[in-house]
């Protein structure tokens, strides 16, 4: 059972509480036929949103909306009958249905109003609605997103479902042991007129009265109700007695006496200085250190941001080449409700989409311009949050920039996008630029949508990059004949570009990383989680994942991997960023197509795996039980088959 029906259990020995019984998930599953099935497809859908850092949110709110209802068995209505008959209830009783979910009223967080309570349920068919409703409550949007933001993804799905005797009450509220804000060792009590339900939801304009040393002040007609006001004080020291600590404890008041619904731990105390309303803003790259004092301290991401992208920020003005935007935020709930600051930051941003980095949990989210703000709705609490969002740049093209030894530029491009390109899931073309900023003869075409001007400022800023930071790559946009400089990676080496490698991808081969693989085939077919997987923010040049790390269907590859002696040699479609996991475990790649200067291939000449890309020999590796690679600088590629495993 939760700690919310335990807790009403225990209190029950030393204050009024109203008859109840619960339904945890041991005795749904014997009500329902497919509780088992709900609670895993909601739970994947978590686990998802976590792998994924949030990038997908919106696509699995409304998998979690679709997850299907509760299927009642035949004989549902004799065991509920059972459950009331030994509580002292009846189902004709005026009910009270509420949630006791695993992870409600911790000590940090206490959900409180995430989830459903339905009141006034009488009859055993609206009893069935009710529950039904208040389990959905656990993996609705709301709980989905809360749980992200308090970073409890991984909590187990828990919901215990109270059913309680509704009290009738004449006055309702919650009254705190200690003061919320400040903590000060002084009762607060905040109440209406009827049922509390109005009250908790805010539905409802509540009286209050604080009792202090100095006695009793407040609103009346609540200050007058003397007797009532003595009996709760009473009640609430007793349950902060029982639990140990300051509470806030929901109450009814019959006319005769006070009844505890809920007592639970105040979970605010000591975080006065964080609820003060914040909305402020300065430019993420280019602001100087004494504006971004201000914001510290600075979350990881944002750290990140800053001091990789500042200096390339500066790089590209000085090469007449717009860098990225991208703002620094604080703030939370209260001071973004001021609809005109909401504005005023929507309005900073030119492009139709922005990229949200909100927490380590909420990485990497696409989303319109034009539903920026209700997304920050959305996430925002009372504490102030710091968090980073920048102009999606989708453009009309994404490149990749290596300089090669001859003093040219090797470029990559692809009209799939940038972020395609780098996690490995785009259509590719390749094109050189030489010392003068010419294309080569044989690849005029590909390069035909970056003139003369463009092919300058790739090839100056390419370069300057690498005396500027070393070994890198830098990403592009490239959208209406303007450049966009956006990122770079650090890599451990150059790749060695040869002029001839065009006429052999022609050819329908092409070396991603030189070497040669002898072993069984381990097919890896595409599905989406392993896209969703690649394309979040998990996965990056700098740091290469556990398998563990990107969930079980990347940790049972690696475990065949493993069971394989390392000689296994993985086929797959595309070069998918989340593959790198595979690394350590495997001696070679075959790609049906393959980026050059994706990621996963980045990674791989890195740590000399051979891989080549051939739609030959990836339709080979499918049927084949063993394949041999040999991958050279020139892209030639040798393959022996037999019959496959599938993974």
């Amino acid at each position: 059972m939760s700690s919310k029906y335990r807790t009403l259990v225990a209190l029950s020995h030393a204050v009024p509480v109203p008859a109840l019984f619960a339904l945890d998930d041991i005795l749904l599953a014997s009500l329902w036929s497919n509780h088992r099935a709900m609670r895993d497809e909601a739970q994947e859908v978590f686990a998802g949103i976590r792998l994924t850092a949030g990038a997908f949110l919106d696509r699995d709110l409304d998998r979690l909306d679709a997850v299907a209802t509760p299927r009642w068995v035949d004989d549902a209505d004799v065991r509920l009958a059972a459950l009331f008959t030994g509580a002292g209830l009846s189902p004709k009783d005026a009910l009270a249905v509420r949630s006791s979910g695993g992870i409600e009223d911790g000590a940090a967080h206490s959900f409180a109003g995430i989830f459903d309570s339905v009141l006034q349920v009488e009859g055993l068919a609206a009893l069935k609605a009710a529950v039904s409703q208040v389990w959905r409550s656990a993996f609705s949007r709301r709980a989905a997103i809360e749980r992200l933001r308090c970073g409890l993804l991984d909590a187990p799905l828990e919901m215990t479902v109270i059913v309680q005797r509704m009290v009738a009450a004449r006055w309702a509220g919650v009254a705190f042991s200690h003061d919320p804000i400040d903590g000060r060792p002084e009762m607060l009590i905040e109440a209406v007129q009827g049922l509390g339900d109005a009250l908790v939801s805010g539905a409802a304009a509540p009286q209050s009265v604080r009792w202090s040393e100095a006695g009793l002040a407040g609103d009346a007609p609540l200050r007058d109700e003397q007797e009532m006001l003595v009996a709760l004080a009473a009640v609430v020291r007793t349950v902060e007695g029982q639990l140990g600590t300051a509470v806030d404890v929901e109450w009814a008041f019959d006319g005769e006496q006070v009844w505890v619904l809920q007592g639970r731990p105040i979970t605010s105390l000591n975080t006065a200085q964080d609820a003060s309303d914040h909305a402020e803003w300065t430019d993420l790259y280019l602001a100087p250190d004494e504006d971004i004092g201000a914001f510290r301290p600075l979350p990881g991401f944002a750290n990140y941001f800053r001091s990789k992208r500042r200096p390339l920020a500066l790089l590209a003005h000085a090469h007449g080449v717009a860098p990225g935007t991208a703002l620094l935020v604080r703030g939370n709930a209260g001071g973004f409700a001021d609809a005109s600051r909401m504005q005023a930051l929507c309005a900073r941003f030119g492009e139709d989409s922005v990229v949200l980095d909100f927490s380590d949990g909420l990485r990497q989210q696409v989303l319109p311009t034009g539903e920026l703000a209700a997304r920050l709705r959305q996430v925002l609490g009372a504490k102030a949050s710091t968090f980073v969002i920048r102009d999606y740049v989708r453009g009309d093209w994404g490149l990749i920039t290596q300089p090669t030894a001859e003093g040219g530029v090797l470029c990559e491009c692809s009209t799939d996008g940038l972020l395609a390109i780098n996690r490995g899931s785009a259509l590719t073309h390749t094109f050189f630029i030489d010392d003068e900023a010419r294309v080569s003869d044989a690849q005029p075409t590909v390069a035909a949508p970056f003139g003369a001007r463009e092919r300058e400022q790739l090839h100056r800023a390419t370069h300057a990059a690498v005396e500027r930071f070393g070994p890198v790559q830098l990403e592009w946009v490239a959208s209406g004949g303007r450049l966009r400089l956006i990122d770079f990676s650090p890599i451990k080496s150059l790749h060695i570009a040869q002029g001839g490698e065009g006429h052999h991808e022609e050819e329908g081969r092409r070396t991603i990383s030189p070497g040669f693989a002898h072993g069984a085939v381990l097919v890896v077919p595409a599905d989406r989680q392993l896209e969703d997987i690649s394309i979040a923010a998990t996965v990056s040049i700098s740091h290469m994942p556990s398998p563990e790390s990107l969930g079980p269907a990347i940790a049972r590859l690696a475990e065949r991997a493993r069971a394989g002696g390392g000689s296994m040699i993985v086929v797959t479609p595309r070069p998918y960023a989340a593959l790198a996991a595979l690394i350590p475990y495997v001696s070679g790649f075959v790609f049906e197509q393959a980026s050059m200067l994706c990621h996963l291939a980045i990674l791989l000449r890195e740590s000399q795996v051979p891989a080549v890309a051939s739609r030959e020999l990836h339709a080979r590796g499918l049927e084949g039980a063993s394949l041999t690679i040999e991958a050279r600088a020139a892209s030639a590629a040798h393959a022996v088959h037999g019959s496959r495993e599938t993974a």
